[in-house]
């Protein structure tokens, strides 16, 4: 009690210049948080020594995969002359000098129709028609377009499509291009230009950045829906001004410490920083409800410091035990080899830190100061309290019933990782990505198979034969390939070594437009020794029915034979990394969640100076933990990168439950009351700052679906029903356990 007493005399004094204080350094850290950003690729969520990332890199470094922007035209015909030209003019306006290779303007090279046929009426005129005019222009002469797209038809299916009413134009950006900014001259070049076709920017650059800035944007959105919703809710419970205001502002202090920390030493953030601002605006506040509750159940204690050590010395100490244990609870997210769960351990875990600190400083000034009283009884809760107590081995037996069923159920939980889930919906970019890919290819990710052979290796017909082999195996098992050997068939299906070594010359050096990205040096290296198989899944596909795809490509790649010391890697690629991460789900999940529980439990058993207090207290922790499959089930929900923070959140916030509750019993017993009794007090006072406390957590949750993002909504339901959960085993439970033998 002395460090209480200590606090509370400095506060007690001080509490106007304590509260200048604290503004003045939370507003020094907040401003920091202009530097967060947001990260939306997939392969971030994967240890970055993953070998299937490593092998991404390597075909990437390879063949120099550059990312593109892509502008998806649709118009009633697209050879129409007018179509074409400002097609032209927009990639123009972009690509301002054709031959610097995007040093100047950040564009590499431009492909489209409007290209090619510029280059085709460019060409000399010669006899027959076969030529051109000489003049690098779109031609107005409907007839002249006919003939170049006729010559142009082997770009069919990757720059336009047959029916001739849906066209791309891709623009392949330099290494160290400004992707905003010629993001930026794309979209306005298209509101200028576009008049005769529908414009829409695409691709893999485009659609996270569009992400990044409609997940900022809904930060906008459910910030300010969750902040009034907790203000509804802690009004409703308080009745006073003076309480709405005692349970917010140290909640906004912790809020723009947390994100002004982040802006400084993890300015990174992910979707789940959503769910980040959206819980810390729950749970931040539940701090300040539990010593203001306390602070105005002393009322009978004259002395201003008497009463704050007093509101500090108990509560404050079973505040601070829910604190440190939901920080751990957090903390054991970053335990988990994905990179985006250890961010948000982390974020939640300083979030929750600077909730307590904004807490202990902050309520008991601003009680002093505003002259807080509460002096009130809701009958009804205290009937409702003697209800528990009176049928506590009935509400247990059934509690352990629900646990059975949802044990039971356990087998039907399953995992899911999908890349345009996790993204808002209703984003053009993203929509268009996936009618791109779905027009211009088989499937909306790039895979491929990494394959190395002795120096010119290539260019031998049995190698080719081999390769050729492995795609028809590829596609006979669910899959669509392409490579080099596809070219080459194509010239004749008997093959010799120099027809291949003039057809594989053409490939080195050269663009090839893979979906929505481009290798720049082509599909073959120099040595005519390395290439890769271009491998697409259908669209729409479960992650689990990708799992077996994968393990089945994987396989062909396993017992392919590829003469002159073949070599061929395992599948790489977007669906293989949303495989990975799917397979790595319910393994960071249970880590995490043992590593969580074992750490509270010390900390229980610590604080409580108890191993039989330690272990009762988290009874009830477990038993919602156990009821989780059965919530995941009863809602059709799978654990995915969102919602796997679910159970080490329910250790964190389900603990305080116990805590609190266990504490105020353990006063009460120390005051000489019965036990049947101290439990009834319990739930009539501390209960019902604990309903307090769910409340306002689930009604800032519900914010969350203000934003259209359905897995952030599955992540909301789940954590509510787990909060109610948690609500339910403290009244419910705890009561049945408190009154056993073990407390005396």
């Amino acid at each position: 009690m002395k460090i209480a007493n200590s606090l509370a005399t400095i506060l007690v004094k001080r509490p106007k210049t304590i509260l200048l204080v604290y503004t003045i350094i939370t507003i020094i850290v907040g401003l920091q948080i202009r530097n967060v950003y947001m990260q939306s690729d997939l392969t971030t969520f994967l240890p970055q020594d993953d070998p299937t990332l490593q092998l991404w890199k390597k075909i990437d470094h390879e063949f120099q995969i550059g990312s593109t922007i892509i502008i998806y035209v649709e118009a009633d015909d697209i050879r129409d002359s007018y179509v074409l030209h400002e097609m032209d003019r927009v990639a123009t306006k972009i690509n301002t000098y054709e031959l610097d290779k995007g040093k100047a303007d950040g564009v590499f090279s431009v492909n489209s129709v409007a290209q090619l046929i510029k280059e085709e009426n460019q060409k000399p005129v010669l006899p027959l028609g076969l030529g051109g005019t000489g003049k690098y222009e779109i031609p107005d002469d409907t007839a002249l377009i006919n003939t170049y797209m006729a010559r142009i038809q082997s770009r069919a299916g990757i720059l336009f499509l047959n029916s001739y009413k849906v066209a791309v134009i891709i623009f392949q950006l330099s290494e160290n291009a400004d992707n905003t900014q010629i993001l930026d001259m794309v979209k306005a070049a298209i509101v200028k230009e576009a008049r005769y076709s529908t414009m829409t920017v695409t691709g893999s650059v485009a659609s996270q950045q569009a992400m990044r800035a409609s997940t900022l944007q809904s930060l906008t959105i459910v910030f300010p829906l969750a902040a009034l919703g907790v203000a509804c809710v802690l009004f409703i419970f308080h009745r006073t001004l003076k309480g709405l205001l005692i349970g917010f502002l140290p909640l906004g202090y912790a809020l723009l410490l947390t994100f002004g920390v982040l802006g400084t030493i993890q300015p990174e953030l992910t979707i789940l920083s959503i769910a980040v601002a959206a819980l810390l605006l729950g749970l931040g506040v539940d701090y300040s409800i539990y010593l203001a509750n306390r602070f105005a159940e002393e009322c009978t204690i004259d002395d201003k410091i008497k009463r704050v050590e007093c509101t500090l010395g108990r509560t404050g100490k079973a505040v601070f035990m829910c604190a440190f244990t939901t920080i751990i609870g957090f903390g054991s997210l970053m335990t988990s080899s994905l990179p985006p769960m250890v961010t948000f351990g982390f974020s939640c875990a300083i979030g929750i830190m600077f909730a307590f600190i904004s807490a202990t400083i902050l309520v008991p000034c601003l009680c002093l100061v505003l002259h807080f009283e509460k002096h009130e009884t809701i009958h009804h809760w205290k009937r409702f309290a003697k209800f528990l107590v009176d049928y506590r081995k009935r509400l247990f037996a059934v509690a352990c019933f629900f646990v059975v069923l949802s044990v039971i159920v356990l087998p039907r939980v399953t995992t899911d990782v999908n890349y345009f889930d996790m993204a808002p919906q209703g984003i053009p970019e993203v929509e268009k990505l996936l009618e791109y890919s779905k027009n211009f290819g088989t499937g909306t990710n790039f895979n491929a198979l990494y394959i190395e052979t002795d120096s010119q290796g290539l260019t031998y017909p049995e190698v080719i034969e081999a390769i050729y082999d492995m795609e028809e195996q590829i596609r006979a098992a669910g899959g669509s390939a392409y490579s080099i050997a596809d070219e080459i068939k194509k010239i004749n299906d008997v093959l010799d070594r120099s027809m291949i070594i003039e057809k594989i010359a053409e490939f080195i050096g050269v663009n090839v437009v893979i979906l929505d990205k481009i290798a720049r040096t082509g599909l073959v290296d120099e040595q005519y020794s390395k290439t890769i198989i271009l491998v697409t899944f259908p669209a729409g596909q479960s992650v689990k029915t990708l799992e077996k795809l994968v393990n089945n490509v994987n396989e062909i790649a396993r017992n392919a034979d590829i003469p002159k010391n073949g070599y061929v890697s395992n599948l790489t690629g977007q669906d293989v990394v949303g495989v990975e991460l799917d397979k790595q789900i319910m393994s960071s999940q249970t880590i995490s969640l043992m590593i969580a529980l074992l750490l509270v439990l010390a900390c229980l058993i610590i604080g409580f100076n108890s191993i039989g207090i330690g272990f009762l207290s988290l009874i009830p922790v477990l038993i919602v933990i156990a009821w989780e499959p059965g919530a995941l089930v009863m809602f059709d929900i799978p654990l995915s990168i969102i919602n796997i923070t679910v159970a080490s959140i329910m250790i964190g916030t389900g603990i305080d439950f116990s805590i609190q509750t266990t504490q105020r019993v353990r006063e009460e017993i120390a005051k000489g009351v019965a036990k049947t009794e101290a439990v009834i007090k319990t739930i009539e006072t501390t209960g019902w700052s604990l309903v307090g406390a769910a409340t306002t957590t689930s009604v800032a949750l519900l914010s969350t679906f203000a934003v259209n993002i359905p897995s952030l909504h599955q992540f909301s339901i789940v954590v509510i029903t787990l909060i109610g959960f948690s609500l339910i085993a403290s009244l419910c439970v705890l009561p049945m356990l408190l009154t056993s033998r073990l407390i005396k």
